[in-house]
């Protein structure tokens, strides 16, 4: 259970953080150019009724290469995962996530500190 509370971000907030209670946030990883793109699914108006659970059918596409990343992911009642499928790129953790943008972060000190 840890690995999906991980993977598709964890309950446990700080107190002074502002908690997003409608929305469930997903990590995808492009196998093209590598970009991990954060996305929100909204309970009330994003995902569809299905059975005892949830769908998700939603076509990623990042500000990279733009390629189109088809995905159907799969929740129960209570908005956990049960099954996320993905063509052209994978899903990832919030760690996965949070390094991308810091990689990006040093990599555009670099860039900067070179130009001068």
């Amino acid at each position: 259970m840890g690995f999906l509370k991980r993977l598709f971000g964890s309950s446990e907030k700080k107190p002074s953080e502002y908690v997003d209670t409608r929305g469930v946030y997903f990590y995808v990883r492009c196998d093209n150019c590598g970009t991990v793109v954060k996305l929100r699914a909204d309970k009330e108006y994003d995902l569809q009724r299905q059975g005892e659970g949830y769908s998700w059918h939603k076509t990623i596409v990042d500000n990279r290469c733009f390629r189109p990343m088809p995905a159907v992911v799969i929740l129960d009642g209570n908005y956990e995962l049960v099954n996320a499928e993905i063509s052209g790129g994978m899903f990832v953790t919030e760690d996965d996530f949070d390094e991308f943008l810091a990689a990006k972060a040093r990599a555009a000190v670099h860039d900067t500190s070179e130009e001068e």
